[in-house]
């Protein structure tokens, strides 16, 4: 399949004027073409592809949620696509928009980057959140935020990965007690009373 894809380039270091803010794109590309998750930039309003990193390929291939019509990309179920041009051309420079099939899962979640100055006619960058693409969250470690031992920190993240308080004790050697104690006094150091209060604390100290 032939896209308007920007071809992949190595850095250059030969000296030249311009050399080391095109080796830096060329990283940048080299980058983005490697994310696991699908990655697209497309002209508005016409929804005209111009690049696709390899997750992005697959993804258009999969037609899940979005399929290529020509060089244009377009909602696999044409009942969403009001809605996927109304996200595309919306005024705001970023923003999520939840696009459910209407024959149920799989769900997607689009994310949209506008690039450029703002104007009637500028590229957007879309990235595909959904259950065979999901962002792959990082955080660091938390212990001297909240002076938590170094089997403390463990255990909470532990907790952030979902496990409960059982497989924990399988996965750190504890006993049942054990965890339990250390669940009780991370959440105190935490200042929170609950899982999903413990999820929102660590939550605003990650990034995709």
């Amino acid at each position: 399949m032939e896209t308007d894809q920007a071809p992949m380039r190595t850095p250059d270091r030969s000296g030249a004027p311009g050399s080391d803010a095109a080796g830096l794109g060329a990283l940048a590309l080299t980058y983005l073409h490697g994310l696991p998750y699908p990655a697209l930039v497309l002209d508005t309003p016409d929804s005209t592809l111009r690049w696709a990193n390899e997750a992005g390929e697959d993804f258009l291939v999969e037609g899940a949620a979005l399929v290529r019509m020509g060089n244009r990309i377009v909602a696999a179920d044409r009942s969403l696509q009001a809605g996927f041009n109304a996200f595309l051309t919306s005024s705001d420079e970023d923003g999520c928009w939840l696009m459910a099939a209407a024959d149920g899962p799989p769900a997607f979640i689009i994310r949209k980057t506008t690039l450029g100055a703002p104007e009637s006619h500028r590229p957007v960058m879309l990235f595909a959140y959904g259950p065979e693409h999901r962002a792959r969250f990082l955080e660091p470690d938390l212990s001297p935020l909240w002076r938590l031992t170094p089997t403390e920190g463990r255990i909470l993240r532990l907790l952030c990965a979902g496990h409960p308080a059982e497989r924990i004790t399988r996965l750190a050697d504890i006993t049942i007690e054990t965890a339990r104690t250390h669940i009780r006094r991370i959440y105190a150091k935490m200042g929170v009373g609950c899982r999903e209060e413990l999820f929102f604390a660590v939550g605003q100290y990650r990034v995709p």
